[in-house]
């Protein structure tokens, strides 16, 4: 007969990490919606090289200060703020976007946030999220 070990067996370790993968989806989720509708997404691209992960958000105008990026879990939380011009007349045409700006993006399973860096120039906000060889976690089928 054997002993129990004290470890979750495998069917519930799995079914653990499932359950907190959708967690932390709906936490996302949540930080999503409760943006205000009046607040700006800025544009973004995604993009994986050998090392990992680069997003560039498009932000021209910023002042570095006015930037303010977070990691909470497994998201990445950009919020910006760009101050409307004082001029001296009245608008013809107005196409430029000032206020709020915000997004959150999951970052990829296989990242080590706490290796995240950024770099602002020319109006672009690159993040580069390295991989980690030591969180993947390889997961086999196994056959009776």
């Amino acid at each position: 007969m054997t002993r129990f070990s004290g470890k979750k067996p495998y069917h519930l370790e799995f079914y653990s990490r499932q359950v907190g993968e959708i967690k932390n989806l709906l936490h996302v989720l949540e930080l999503k919606d409760g943006f205000d509708e009046s607040e700006n997404r800025p544009r973004m691209d995604m993009y994986e090289t050998g090392d990992g992960v680069v997003l560039e958000f498009d932000l021209p105008g910023f002042r570095v200060e006015d930037i303010c990026l977070k990691v909470c879990g497994i998201t990445l939380l950009l919020e910006a703020h760009k101050p409307r011009e004082q001029i001296e007349g009245s608008f013809i045409c107005m196409e430029r976007t000032y206020g709020d700006f915000r997004s959150a993006v999951q970052i990829p399973g296989d990242s080590n946030p706490c290796s995240i860096t950024a770099e602002y120039r020319l109006g672009v906000l690159r993040v580069t999220c390295p991989k980690s060889d030591g969180l993947q976690v390889p997961i086999k089928e196994i056959t009776p």
